[in-house]
């Protein structure tokens, strides 16, 4: 499940900002100036030494104001979506399927802040990083204590995602960029369903997170 908790690090990067202005005000700009985006990223994985640990690439689409899709192609395909009530995860070569609400743990990842569906400042301590590389950054670490990474840097420029490290707690860091970069396009519902074939595993975690099956 490599990839899953990488795709919760990697899509907090989704916010917009000058290069030349504050982070932190960029970051709030985003929510009120996109709808709806599109892009395709390419991500590495280090450990603590430098050493490569895993390449993956793929898409990525998101529909204000909750709902989202992380689509790795390669190494291997797995397809992340979410309408911001339930989370699901399919990962196609292991023909499975998790399903799960998306509660206050889910709330406080990246994952779910790109969406705007929870306060920035609830989740997050943010600080300006400064300029440097030709981009604006932004420094954000997790309140909670129970989150797999340790801190996330934003590089943007003119108002496009363009960088994003992550440091988690077993000392490795992520890096992604970020390519094609759309704003404000037109994504069809579609996008956001996950349509379940009848020969794979579905692993229904709505009922025990609630303490009940």
């Amino acid at each position: 499940m490599l990839l899953r908790r990488l795709f919760f690090a990697a899509a907090v990067f989704l916010v917009a900002a000058s290069a030349h202005a504050d982070g932190v005000s960029d970051l709030e700009s985003f929510y009120k100036n996109v709808d709806s985006l599109s892009a395709q990223f390419n991500q590495l994985q280090t450990d603590d030494n430098g050493e490569v640990l895993q390449r993956a690439s793929g898409t990525f689409l998101l529909s204000r104001p909750d709902s989202f899709r992380w689509e790795y192609e390669k190494p291997y395909k797995q397809i992340i979506v979410s309408d911001g009530k339930e989370f699901k995860f399919y990962d196609v070569d292991l023909a499975q399927v998790t399903i799960r609400n998306i509660d206050a743990t889910l709330r406080a990842t990246p994952a779910l802040l790109l969406t705007g569906g929870a306060a920035l400042e609830d989740a997050f301590n943010i600080a300006a990083g400064g300029n440097h590389d030709g981009l604006s950054w932004v420094r954000l670490t997790p309140r909670a204590d129970d989150t797999d990474f340790k801190e996330v840097r934003l590089g943007l420029k003119n108002q496009v995602p363009s960088i994003m490290e992550l440091d988690d707690n077993l000392g490795q860091t992520t890096g992604i960029q970020f390519t094609d970069v759309k704003l404000n396009p037109k994504l069809a519902g579609s996008n956001f369903t996950l349509d379940i074939p009848d020969d794979v595993e579905v692993v229904d975690g709505r009922g025990m997170q609630q303490g009940n099956r």
